[in-house]
């Protein structure tokens, strides 16, 4: 016992020590906002950008119109351009307008029907498909608008009523627990949500691949085969997770205090609140549970494929293949989402690779069962003691052997073996 504390003394003094630590401990909690910020960030640039919409309407009623309810919709950045002479005919003025979108002096147009009451038909001339956002999100909407308008007035009803029956809804939240209820920003809390989530798949990952090139660096030095002199295969490799895992423990520890003191100061990153209310007691030991069981799960696998390797360059085959137990599952967040509980969300959560990120996520969204969490974690214990006997195995016998880049089909021979 005593070796695997001087293992795992090491392993953990070796990381919290370094310069990469201290850095990763500072910038990682900004690095992954980045995740959950930048595609807001972006989605916002450029729509201050003026653009030039061709606007050729052979009735002439509908310009004022719709660029009154351009501006209510604050939508300054579309202008209209009447395009050619109105004494010309829509054909040669449809051409001209067709000439200033190619030439770039146009960023698109619009062709209103003469008949617009009627027929409700728009043309809209792009050449790229970047522009159908312009055209979705703000040209429809708004001659939708204005035909609507158009009717109310036909009929003789007047502008306040159309106001007010298009007066959207007001709704809040309301999250119901045993503990009672509270006014719920749903913003918030899927943000948290994503937060959380993208912490335990960048950590474990980061961990598990600490373990897998601690393994191969000292098989490459030979410094291994002084470490076997005084210590079981066995013991060297679990002191390596156990080491390694606690300092991942650290930093996180670190994030969460920090966390902690910045949302009680009602700290905004953003436009976004940092809530801690949001981590209930059921969110706080899930997300504890299923970091220290997806790295276990994930780090045994890394250990004994380490052992198995030669260089970092051999290993990546197998870290690409094993990384995807994770990327898989964030590509499937958003049906997560949609339907938290239905049988192949239910399924895929309990999958022991998945659950880390699936199961934690439902947990986050919605409230499945408690049986649910709790089989959750006993299949990942389960295949975390079949990882860590197959690792074991491949550990004690690919720790001291040098020679060819091994193959999925060695490392299967091995474990039969």
């Amino acid at each position: 016992m005593n070796k695997i504390y001087t293992v795992i003394r090491k392993e953990y003094l070796e990381r919290v020590r370094s310069k990469s630590f201290v850095i990763a401990t500072l910038l990682g909690p900004a690095i992954m906002s980045l995740f959950i910020l930048m595609p807001m960030l972006l989605s916002d640039a450029g729509k201050d950008e003026e653009r030039l919409v061709g606007f050729v309407d052979p009735s002439g009623l509908w310009l004022i119109p719709l660029e009154n309810t351009l501006e209510e919709q604050e939508r300054g950045n579309v202008r209209l351009v009447i395009v050619g002479d109105e004494a010309a005919g829509p054909d040669v003025r449809i051409e001209e307008m067709k000439q200033k979108i190619l030439s770039g002096e146009l960023h698109s147009g619009l062709l209103v029907d003469p008949d617009f009451m009627e027929s409700r038909q728009v043309t809209f001339f792009n050449q790229s498909v970047s522009t159908l956002m312009v055209r979705d999100e703000v040209l429809k909407p708004a001659m939708n608008q204005v035909l609507r308008q158009a009717h109310f007035r036909a009929e003789a009803l007047s502008d306040s009523l159309f106001a007010r029956i298009l007066t959207p809804t007001s709704w809040s939240s309301i999250l119901l627990t045993d503990d009672g209820e509270k006014e719920q920003d749903d913003a918030v809390s899927m943000g948290m949500a994503f937060v959380l989530i993208m912490i335990i798949y960048i950590m474990v990952i980061m961990y598990g691949n600490h373990t897998l090139t601690a393994v191969i660096e000292e098989k490459s030095t030979r410094m291994v085969e002084v470490l076997l002199a005084s210590i079981s295969p066995e013991d060297l490799m679990m002191g390596k997770i156990l080491g390694i895992g606690l300092a991942g423990l650290t930093q996180f520890g670190i994030w969460t205090g920090a966390f902690y003191v910045l949302s009680q100061r009602g700290i905004e990153v953003g436009g976004m609140s940092l809530d801690v209310t949001f981590l209930t007691p059921m969110i706080l030991v899930s997300f504890i549970g299923f970091f220290i069981l997806g790295f276990f799960l994930y780090a045994t696998m890394y250990a004994g494929i380490g052992a198995m390797c030669n260089t970092v360059q051999d290993s990546q085959q197998f870290h690409t293949t094993l990384a995807m137990g994770l990327v898989i599952p964030m590509m499937l967040l958003t049906m997560i989402i949609r339907a938290p509980d239905s049988t192949l969300s239910v399924v895929l959560s309990l999958v022991p690779l998945f659950s880390p990120i699936l199961m934690f996520m439902r947990v986050s969204v919605s409230n499945p069962p408690v049986w649910q969490v709790g089989l959750s974690w006993v299949l990942m214990l389960a295949s975390i003691w079949f990882s860590a006997r197959a690792a074991g195995k491949l550990f004690r016998l690919g720790i001291l052997m040098h020679g060819a880049a091994p193959t999925w089909a060695s490392l299967i021979r091995s474990i039969k073996a």
